[in-house]
């Protein structure tokens, strides 16, 4: 069986190799800040918009990227790369919360039984 490699960028349009470097890259940072807000607030369930927000408003995830700007679509897919690697707990549904456009949305937590792997990628 073949190993499978980490997944950070969802490359779907195939851009130049500098350019998907980049984007890679930008996952990856993006990854962080968002398991970087779980891990500070282990007592609290968040919703993708609610990370989304605090990435939009928060001056201390915010201080190195200038003029950084996340979509949401990225904010799901680190929250989605997390839960894979096992360090978000996706909570159960009852736990939903009214989110934007009047729509349930599900909850995360931070994993705070996560275990690294002994030999990391």
């Amino acid at each position: 069986m073949e190993e499978q490699r980490e997944l950070t960028f969802h490359n779907s349009v195939p851009p130049e190799d500098d350019d998907l470097l980049k984007a890679r890259e930008t996952a990856k940072k993006q990854k962080a800040r968002v398991l970087a807000i779980f891990k500070e607030c282990q007592s609290s369930n968040f919703t993708p918009i609610e990370i989304y927000c605090i990435l939009q408003g928060d001056d201390i995830f915010n201080e190195d990227v200038g003029d950084y700007f996340i979509l949401l679509t990225s904010v799901r897919r680190a929250i989605t790369d997390l839960t894979k690697e096992g360090r978000l707990i996706k909570c159960q549904y009852s736990e939903s919360r009214m989110g934007n456009y009047g729509k349930k949305n599900r909850v995360w937590r931070f994993n705070s039984e996560y275990i690294s792997p002994l030999n990391p990628k």
